[in-house]
């Protein structure tokens, strides 16, 4: 697997570990990222409410076991939320329209495992966007009503998937070991061919 060949994970999978092992994941900021940061409180209330739980405040608390690690926004009793915040009514209409980001099912199917819940909801809420994220335009959707404004993808817990994560973070730690023999192997030496 380090050699390159990879076994059974597909390319993407092998750059993306190639870039964690470099450390060379850049942060990535922009004005939708910030917008989302901005407007969480508002999401986490949005969806409370469109969803028939009443109030939640923001989870704080982190999680991690052996394999999956994560701070989910909302845990309530038997469901773990996610909020995210759509840029516009097209992004919004992208979003529900379309299958589930697969990165998403993947990240609350690592929630329900940590926080031990039989439920995850990916929760999209469409909110005004705060000047500061936008350059100073104002960006209202308050004119909409809130029924217009928000679409939600519910998940159940399948301890099956979970154990298919687990085997794939396992494939990846194997490769991340051949690959760490293979540069400390190279790395500073002269490779004659």
């Amino acid at each position: 697997m380090g050699n390159g060949k990879g076994g059974n994970l597909p390319l993407t999978c092998q750059t993306y570990l190639k870039e964690w092992y470099a450390n060379d994941r850049e942060e990535i900021r922009s004005k939708y990222f910030d917008k989302g940061n901005m407007v969480e409180n508002e999401l986490i209330e949005m969806a409370a409410d469109k969803l028939g739980f009443g109030m939640a405040e923001k989870n704080i608390v982190s999680m991690h076991d052996e394999y999956f690690q994560g701070t989910c926004d909302i845990d309530l009793h038997d469901t773990i939320i996610d909020v995210k915040a759509p840029w516009d009514m097209k992004s919004l209409h992208d979003s529900i329209t379309s299958p589930i980001s697969k990165d998403y099912e993947l990240q609350g199917r690592g929630y329900m495992r940590l926080y031990n819940k039989p439920n995850f909801i990916l929760f999209y809420g469409l909110v005004t966007t705060p000047e500061e994220a936008n350059y100073g335009t104002e960006i209202n959707y308050d004119d909409i009503p809130d029924d217009l404004r928000w679409g939600a993808f519910h998940i159940k817990r399948d301890v099956t998937i979970e154990e298919e994560i687990i085997a794939r973070v396992i494939e990846c730690r194997k490769w991340l070991d051949e690959y760490h023999e293979l540069v400390t192997s190279r790395i500073g030496k002269l490779i004659t061919l």
